[in-house]
């Protein structure tokens, strides 16, 4: 869906109006709430956010709670965990809206996170893959909770902290809710590496089929991959760019719910960010450089074409006007009487085509 689509939907409502623009399946629900601190975990699911919210009600701010939403088609749903977590209309309704651009907002009594995860489908034509994107948010909230939406994502960059949570000794386990919405930013950033490796080797295996290709017959369907991966990459430089200024803005704002140490781990991303951003814009290059080649080996080809043809009618240029000469058939032309007439004429263009060919070659020409 692109962004006039995204408009579109939402002309004619006024700030704060949830509707959701995206096409996600109708499905239940899925809740998944994470209680832990380094000498306990429980986890659990949920169909139904009035059970979750009683199983909340007791539990102490010292151990951190993650609640993950999959499924941001659930309006109401979205409006009661605003309700209880008092979120802003406002910012409910970037959550929903699934084509917002990745941004940091801090409030007195949350901070929200809106960026996307990207992943490869197997698309149908061409046996290529198609780079999709979904929007996740996190609602970092006081009493040491955070809030994670999922837009139904097919690879889900967060199960490998989910992971993590059932090793004792790791980092999440020992630190508080800030250090968790770090680690779902960093899981999301480093499965960036894995697209941006998978668009690196197509790049790779297209240029090795061009320049294999010894005929130099670059197809459509040659050129429809290589602006297919320039759109690729392009709809990854739209969103990793403004990344970077999200992980920049949480690095510089002073909300207590925000660590020092979290600021710490979060310089990592950022660093990690620019790779990306540098590697994207050598690959924005790369494929450029290949339509351009595309481009002078279609040039080249025609050129070739027409200089075929050019040979061939300057051959038979002076050819075609002896023939006309003697194909206007006046009574007064002595040499349509002549017995060798037409076996001089013949001779006569033989020794013209032969004499064009051989200065044509002397040139390297042909």
């Amino acid at each position: 869906m692109n962004v006039l689509t995204e408009e579109n939907q939402k002309l004619g409502l006024s700030p704060g109006t949830l509707k959701y623009t995206g096409t996600a399946p109708k499905e239940r629900v899925k809740l998944t709430l994470f209680i832990y601190d380094e000498n306990h975990l429980e986890s659990h699911i949920y169909h139904d956010w009035s059970e979750l919210e009683k199983h909340l009600i007791n539990i102490p701010d010292n151990l951190v709670k993650w609640v993950n939403v999959d499924g941001i088609n659930h309006i109401h749903l979205i409006e009661k965990i605003g309700q209880v977590y008092n979120i802003h209309p406002l910012s409910l309704e970037d959550i929903v809206h699934i084509e917002q651009r990745p941004k940091f907002e801090e409030f007195d009594h949350y901070v929200l996170c809106i960026f996307r995860a990207f992943y490869f489908h197997r698309a149908e034509i061409n046996n290529g893959h198609s780079l999709i994107s979904e929007q996740l948010s996190l609602v970092l909230a006081k009493n040491n909770t955070l809030i994670s939406f999922q837009e139904n994502i097919n690879v889900d960059p967060f199960e490998i902290i989910r992971k993590r949570l059932h090793n004792q000794k790791s980092k999440v386990r020992r630190s508080k809710s800030d250090y968790l919405m770090y680690a779902l930013i960093d899981a999301t950033v480093d499965y960036y590496f894995s697209c941006i490796e998978k668009l690196g080797d197509r790049i790779e295996d297209m240029e090795t089929d061009i320049i294999k290709d010894k005929t130099m017959n670059v197809s459509a369907k040659n050129i429809f991959k290589i602006y297919r991966l320039k759109k690729d990459i392009i709809q990854m430089r739209k969103v990793v760019w403004p990344m970077r200024d999200m992980v920049n803005s949480i690095l510089h704002t002073d909300n207590e719910m925000v660590s020092e140490n979290t600021k710490f781990y979060l310089r990592d991303v950022y660093d990690h960010l620019v790779r990306i951003i540098d590697t994207i814009e050598t690959q924005r290059d790369l494929v450029s450089g290949l339509i351009d080649f595309y481009l002078s080996i279609n040039t080249n080809k025609m050129n070739e074409v027409m200089k075929f043809l050019t040979i061939i009618s300057t051959i038979f240029i002076p050819v075609t006007f002896i023939a006309g000469i003697y194909g206007m058939n006046f009574d007064n032309m002595p040499e349509l009487r002549h017995p060798y007439g037409y076996f001089v004429t013949i001779a006569v263009m033989l020794i013209i085509i032969l004499s064009l060919l051989f200065y044509f070659r002397k040139k390297k020409w042909i």
